[in-house]
């Protein structure tokens, strides 16, 4: 059992780690991040206001009990009793105001728990983008390592045949050196980036965890059209143009994505909501104020009960009376009127108005930026895409030259450190196109996923 046991283990530790889609990213990095449960949280908490502001009845009724004796004085059997319950009520309108101003509060609160979600899903995605980017950056550093090794190899055949001098197989040895050194550091890198995007998903820094974003930030895929790069497959196969020549299939390395740009909202983004709803709330207060100006009456109910002994002649007994009580007091408006309440919150409805405006602005920039940023990218993508298949088949007839002496190292290295900066210039563009394209979605109010929050 022990033996059954441990070759289980053995086989879970060697399966690899299914790779995270865009959704799954997502959905974890919402579900986790601590300033999303902040929002939630404001958010009840103006639901809770909201409930208490629609009251019929801000203020508690009051009971007041009073009992006058004079048990300590004549002892002559005087005493009245007295009770009596008041309440507070509003006259001039303000619990409209007041829902108005919570309901306001709310529609902000929620405009800004939606703002707090995108941030944290677009800051989600960018790490997990910037994680496949490392991990395909250091893939193509062990491939570089390897026709390092086969180089070094090459070059120490040929100096056993005469070939080549001595210096040369040194350069051979040197170049191995740097390209294992390059492939630590990539390696060191993608831990780097899985650790900040284990952050993120709430998960331990040292956690496994493999990705395939690129991919998915592709789903809204053109077609190809004349003199552009071929469409790349998708993970599950489908989008692979017929016309696709051989030797530019999906490459290990990456899986981007000509994504095609999204249609707007119809409706406006969070941030212009939370403006505009904190607006109106600054409004309804200044109105809510200046209604608190007008007096609110209290109104009495009481009951009242006095024994006090009269004289009939010669007699003298104790006479009780009961009496019913109605009170009605208003209070004088006359030094505090709200004046520097007022003042305030005209001063917050000024600031709500201008902060509304403001953010007009910068709305309307950053998505005119986040447009063209994406129109960019994609053409620098396409571009590079176009031009590598020609730059790997030219290193790899140079590397054939080069085993047939028909060529100098020198020049073999210089092919090979074009070829794989072209690669790595590919994988970047991927890159900054997934960066771009979330960008733009979040410019539109999107989720990186391309869905609407509700």
């Amino acid at each position: 059992m022990f033996a059954v046991s441990a070759t289980l283990s053995l086989m879970l530790a060697a399966a690899p780690t299914e790779a995270w889609s865009l959704e799954r990213v997502v959905a974890e990095a919402v579900e986790r991040a601590p300033e999303v449960a902040t929002a939630r949280a404001e958010e009840v908490a103006t639901e809770g206001v909201r409930a208490a502001d629609g009251r019929w009845l801000q203020e508690n009724p009051q009971l007041e009990v009073e009992v006058t004796s004079d048990v300590l004085t004549g002892d002559q059997g005087e005493q009245r009793v007295e009770m009596m319950l008041s309440q507070s009520v509003e006259v001039a309108g303000q619990r409209g105001l007041r829902v108005a101003r919570a309901e306001a509060a709310v529609d902000a609160a929620r405009a800004r728990r939606r703002v707090v979600v995108l941030e944290a899903a677009a800051e989600a995605v960018s790490a997990a983008t910037e994680l496949e980017r490392r991990e395909a950056r250091a893939r193509l550093a062990e491939e570089a390592l390897e026709l390092a090794r086969a180089l070094e190899e090459a070059t120490g055949r040929r100096f056993a045949a005469g070939d080549v001098p001595e210096l040369e197989r040194n350069g051979a040895a040197l170049e191995r050196a740097r390209a294992e050194a390059r492939a630590a550091m990539a390696r060191a890198e993608a831990a780097g980036a899985r650790a900040a995007l284990n952050r993120r998903l709430g998960r331990p820094a040292g956690a496994p965890l493999s990705v395939s974003v690129l991919a998915d930030a592709g789903a809204e895929a053109e077609p190809a059209t004349a003199g552009s790069a071929p469409t790349m497959q998708r993970g599950d196969g489908r989008g692979a143009s017929a016309t696709q020549p051989k030797g530019t299939e999906e490459r290990p390395e990456i899986r981007a994505t000509r994504a095609s740009l999204p249609s707007p909202l119809l409706n406006e983004r969070p941030e212009l909501q939370a403006a505009r709803a904190e607006e109106a709330a600054a409004k309804a207060e200044v109105e809510l104020l200046r209604r608190e100006r007008f007096p609110d009456p209290t109104l009495g109910l009481g009951y009242e009960r006095e024994r006090r002994p009269e004289s009939h002649g010669a007699v003298t007994d104790l006479h009780t009376e009961h009496l019913l009580v109605a009170r009605l007091s208003v209070p004088l408006p006359l030094w505090n009127r709200n004046q520097r309440e007022l003042a305030e919150a005209r001063a917050r409805r000024s600031t709500r108005e201008a902060e509304r405006v403001a953010r007009e602005r910068q709305v309307d920039a950053e998505s005119a930026v986040a447009r063209s940023t994406f129109e960019a990218a994609r053409a620098a993508y396409t571009a590079l895409e176009a031009a590598r298949p020609a730059v790997e088949r030219n290193l790899e007839l140079m590397r054939r030259a080069y085993e047939a002496g028909e060529l100098s190292l020198d020049a073999l290295l210089l092919a090979r450190d074009r070829a794989f900066s072209a690669r790595a210039e590919a994988v970047d563009a991927a890159a900054e196109l997934a960066r771009a394209r979330t960008a733009l979605l979040r410019a539109e109010g999107r989720l990186p996923t391309g869905g609407v929050l509700r």
